[in-house]
């Protein structure tokens, strides 16, 4: 690959490839989770989970806007090599910054302030580990920013696989625990920063790292940009890992661990829009200043769809969480299938909040966007202490444990999303009205089947004398097929038109097959 104009991929094969990875590491985080919990049991699972979510909500204190920012200076630019530099000297320090504060609480005996009743040595390793996933994703997204995709999530698959051949040799030898865990998935990030530092910043040099650092102009940008985001930068990760410390203070690591179950496996439910978000961010953010009109079309098909998508996914979590829970994570980990049921919407909330909040930043509307995160964390942090205190504290709480934190992280996050997309849609003036009946129309069809066919549909094939497995399996097949017939039917519910559904119709066809032939 060499650095001319022709190398750019376009939109639809680079989510392609997206979508494909996306695919196949899905599949591996089903053996993964599969595999882990129930070799680690609730406890180790719950403090590893607790640890790699501080981590990141210490990360983010320090980010400063710098990552969203650089992001979308870097996909407005042809070559942006000062800016990757300077970038790279900005996470060494957070890095070091996040080091630092580790030592000092250690030595001054406050390491229990952030990191509950964990080991040092623990919190070191997965901080390492967390900092290595985040620079492999970094080194993603900046070839995301020139529409270099492919390569990275070709990669990323690759690596993936090579992780999860080495995690299964761990569980079939009896090795697989927390610190071999997290030495192979160490192993893994730093494999994919250096074949990408090396693809990227050595054989695309012209595009990714030739220049030299411009550190005012840049700094001046990022203050434009970031200044109002400040705030929520270092108030919204405190209140993300409030609600896991006060479950690890007040319910100890096994509901640590039943959340993190609930929340690993309503994630997967997001792989379509984990595929897209940065390649929309990356095209919201080239053409918005020279047609908003663009910028709304492409906000609208890819809102529509993934909400479609997320929704599907998420209501068929929701209704097989019994039975999935129980095939999949064993025993140990029943309590986890009620809170599995409510976490399933999260991906809902969060497919509408990773576009909306994309679209604010990416038309660097971020004042707003700040103004209207700070108002809605101020009910989400009374929320959260009523959902978890206990009944006997000074001001009583539900006293739910994890199954509140899915209330609060799933609902309530519902309810934020529709907030942000209420404001781009009157940004780029669409019926927000529409939207929403539209939402409303497609939660009722698609839940109503995900009840019946999945939900009901299962219990009752094992009532018939079918076995765990082959009653998920069926019911999840008929659930499928039920959800592809109502598109069909009506294509409208998945914010697409008859029209754009009958190109893939006839390529699926009986012709068109014979034709290859």
């Amino acid at each position: 690959m060499n650095d001319s104009p022709a190398t750019v991929e376009s939109v639809s094969s680079r989510y392609a490839v997206t979508l494909g990875a996306q695919v196949l590491r899905l599949l591996v985080s089903l053996v993964t989770a599969a595999i882990v919990p129930r070799t680690l049991g609730p406890s180790i699972y719950g403090n590893y989970s607790f640890l790699l979510s501080t981590s990141a909500a210490v990360r983010g204190v320090f980010d400063n806007g710098a990552q969203q920012a650089f992001f979308t200076f870097s996909s407005q630019e042809r070559s942006s090599g000062p800016l990757t530099k300077l970038y790279a000297l900005v996470l060494g320090g957070q890095f070091a910054s996040v080091l630092a504060l580790i030592v000092l609480l250690a030595l001054t005996g406050k390491i229990d302030w952030i990191w509950h009743e964990q080991r040092l040595d623990q919190i070191l390793l997965v901080t390492v580990l967390d900092w290595a996933l985040f620079l492999a994703l970094s080194l993603q997204q900046l070839g995301d920013t020139k529409a270099h995709t492919a390569y990275g999530q070709l990669l990323g698959a690759a690596v993936a696989l090579t992780v999860l051949a080495g995690l299964l040799v761990m569980r079939f030898t009896g090795t697989l625990d927390f610190y071999t865990f997290v030495w192979l998935n160490l192993a893994g990030a730093l494999v994919t920063c250096s074949a990408l530092s090396y693809r990227f910043l050595v054989r695309n040099r012209l595009l990714f790292w030739s220049g030299a650092i411009e550190a005012r102009r840049y700094a001046q940008r990022w203050w434009r940009f970031a200044s109002p985001l400040l705030l929520p930068q270092y108030y919204l990760p405190v209140v993300a890992w409030l609600g896991l410390y006060l479950i690890q203070k007040w319910y100890g690591s096994a509901q640590q661990g039943y959340y993190a179950l609930a929340l690993q496996w309503s994630a997967f439910a997001m792989l379509f829009t984990t595929s897209g978000v940065w390649i929309f961010w990356r095209e919201v953010a080239h053409h918005a200043v020279q047609d908003l009109r663009h910028t709304a079309v492409v906000y609208g098909k890819f809102s529509s769809l993934f909400f479609f998508l997320a929704l599907v996914l998420s209501c068929g979590l929701s209704a097989g969480s019994a039975l999935l829970v129980q095939v999949v994570a064993g025993e140990r980990f029943r309590p986890a299938a009620a809170v599995l049921a409510v976490m399933a919407f999260y991906p809902i909330s969060q497919t509408i909040n990773q576009l909306t909040a994309a679209t604010m930043k990416a038309t660097e509307r971020t004042r707003s966007y700040a103004r209207w995160t700070i108002a809605l964390s101020l009910p989400d942090l009374l929320l959260t202490y009523l959902l978890l205190a206990p009944t006997t504290a000074a001001v009583p709480g539900l006293h739910l444990g994890a199954m509140g934190m899915a209330i609060r992280t799933a609902l309530f996050g519902l309810v934020t999303a529709e907030v942000y997309d209420w404001l781009n849609c009157r940004y780029l003036r669409i019926s927000y009205t529409r939207v929403l009946l539209r939402k409303l129309i497609a939660a009722a069809a698609v839940g109503a089947l995900a009840v019946l066919l999945l939900e009901s549909g299962g219990a009752w094939l094992e009532r018939r004398g079918l076995g765990d497995v082959a009653a998920l399996v069926l019911a999840s097949a008929v659930y499928a097929t039920a959800v592809a017939l109502l598109v069909l039917v009506y294509p409208s519910v998945a914010g697409i038109s008859r029209e754009q559904l009958l190109p893939l119709m006839r390529a699926l066809g009986p012709s068109q097959r014979r034709g290859a032939a």
